[in-house]
């Protein structure tokens, strides 16, 4: 039987554990865009990998080339597609009110509209409430941005510096356990390089083959739409319908053959993207079953909310590659 001492000492380990999951639960949203900067890390650090490889530059200097090439990369889209894509969001704006009326005209939906609407305006802030809502709002858009900035920044740091905060975070292990966690960690490190590399490959794919579809198809604002598209396919189950729908709601003002139509190029777009594309990447992609990718978003958006739903997908490749063996993705 054990003594009080033992006892005294479970049970404080058990109360230190559950205060640290308490702890981890509050602080959540920070530990969540400490993962996203990680990812961004990643992203970086495999790159600069391939031009060190293929140039012989020093790691820091390739580091250097890649940020210069991203950030030259993002300011020739801009400058070159930036206003096309604003055109043709704010067209996009514009167009989808009058989509709405017109799947009210279709469907005979505007009985249930107007006591939508009634509802609403009933549940509509005022005064001082409405003040509070905007405040709301403006706080949202500004934590977003700061989060934004918050992820780009700490990626730097984590890429510019990676083993110095590897070994911080494995001196936190016992020291016969260190080598063993830091080939787990390099496993982890690995398994979300292959993840990324195989989702850019799908964004760009499925991107394209959207907006090249609808163009052809003749539906409105089909370039901000392939692109929100293929933004979309990085929350895999929930990104696809999402992007689907103001794409039908503007197909629906051009007539009902082209809604069909945007209706079936969507499938058949996922169609490849889930039966050609992933295949072809699958030697690169830690292999998620697609019941565990559904639920698991499900389950990560349930918890953790819209960063949660954001980011479910490489915390799931996460999950993985600490339960495979080791050295279970390639190099």
């Amino acid at each position: 039987m054990p003594s009080d001492w033992t006892m005294a000492r479970y049970v404080a380990i058990a109360c230190a554990v559950v205060a640290l999951f308490l702890a981890a639960w509050v602080i959540s949203d920070v530990l969540l865009l400490v993962f996203a900067a990680i990812l961004v890390a990643v992203g970086l650090h495999g790159l600069s990998h391939t031009v060190t490889h293929y140039t012989r530059c020093p790691p820091k200097a390739a580091l250097a080339i890649v940020c210069l090439a991203v950030a030259g990369l993002l300011a020739a889209i801009s400058y070159l597609f930036g206003n096309i894509i604003s055109a043709q969001v704010k067209e996009l704006f514009h167009r989808l009110p009058s989509a709405w009326q017109t799947f009210q005209d279709e469907f005979h939906l505007h009985g249930m509209t107007d006591d939508l609407m009634r509802r609403a305006e009933a549940a509509a802030p005022s005064g001082a409430t409405l003040l509070s809502a905007v405040r709301g709002v403006t706080a949202n858009v500004t934590n977003v941005l700061l989060g934004i900035f918050l992820v780009v920044v700490g990626g730097l740091y984590f890429a510019v510096q990676p083993q110095l905060y590897r070994n911080g975070l494995l001196a936190l292990v016992p020291a016969q356990h260190r080598a063993a966690a830091g080939r787990r960690l390099d496993d982890v490190g690995e398994a979300l390089r292959c993840f990324l590399k195989a989702q850019l490959i799908a964004m760009v794919v499925v991107g394209l083959l959207s907006g090249i579809g609808l163009a052809i198809l003749g539906i409105p604002a089909a370039l901000a739409l392939g692109l929100f598209a293929g933004l979309a396919e990085f929350v895999p189950m929930v990104g696809p319908v999402m992007a689907a729908i103001p794409a039908l709601l503007l197909a629906l003002t051009v007539g009902l053959d082209s809604t069909l139509y945007t209706l079936l190029l969507f499938v058949v777009v996922q169609q490849v993207e889930s039966n050609l594309i992933s295949p072809l990447l699958q030697q690169e992609l830690v292999s998620l079953p697609a019941a565990v990718t559904l639920f698991s978003v499900v389950a990560f958006g349930t918890l953790l909310g819209p960063l949660g739903l954001l980011l479910a997908t490489p915390l799931t490749v996460l999950v993985f590659a600490l339960a495979r063996p080791e050295g279970h993705c390639r190099r």
